[in-house]
């Protein structure tokens, strides 16, 4: 599956200073660089972003940084952010996008029980591994294998920015790939 921007949407699942808080820095920094980076173009590019919030009034608000980025900003409780029917809503309000851009925090509970559902429920979700994380790291490699298994896609916030682009020709190409270097 080729990813398209025209196709795409991103969900940044629940980047909460608290949650992001459990990572240390040297796996804190890279992941942030990544959701940045990856944010930064989709907004240039005019692509719509979500962001969630898990239980805010116990683990505090989407960060700025990410909240700038989004659309909305959706609370909920439910690990799955399509186990809330304003996530849904707002995803079938999409003008026909089917891909699902994946990035956020808890890889292995939050991330992929949506990728699961979103799969279920005839989007393709792509789950940008280098944009995710779990507090506990040696969870990550088996949520990335199950998530393959179940026929999930999984990228590199690298390789979907360029095929958002798709050519060197894009006239965003140079503005935007100048991040990326």
């Amino acid at each position: 599956m080729r990813i398209e921007a025209a196709q795409s949407v991103v969900l940044a699942v629940d980047l909460q200073d608290r949650l992001l808080g459990t990572l240390p820095p040297v796996r804190r920094v890279p992941l942030l660089r990544n959701i940045t980076q990856l944010l930064e173009a989709a907004t240039a590019l005019g692509l719509p972003t979500l962001a969630t919030a898990q239980y805010p009034q116990g683990l505090g608000p989407v960060r700025e940084d990410i909240r700038v980025h989004a659309a909305d900003v959706l609370e909920k409780t439910a690990f799955s952010c399509l186990r809330s029917s304003n996530s849904r809503r707002w995803l079938e309000a999409q003008d026909g996008r089917r891909q699902v851009i994946l990035t956020g925090i808890e890889l292995h509970i939050c991330v992929l029980q949506t990728a699961l559902d979103l799969q279920a429920g005839g989007w393709q979700p792509v789950v940008v591994a280098d944009a995710c994380a779990s507090r506990d790291a040696e969870h990550q490699q088996p949520a990335l294998e199950r998530l393959r298994q179940a026929g999930v896609t999984v990228a590199v916030a690298e390789s979907v920015f360029y095929e958002w682009l798709g050519d060197a020709a894009h006239p965003a190409f140079r503005t935007l790939a100048a991040a990326w270097r």
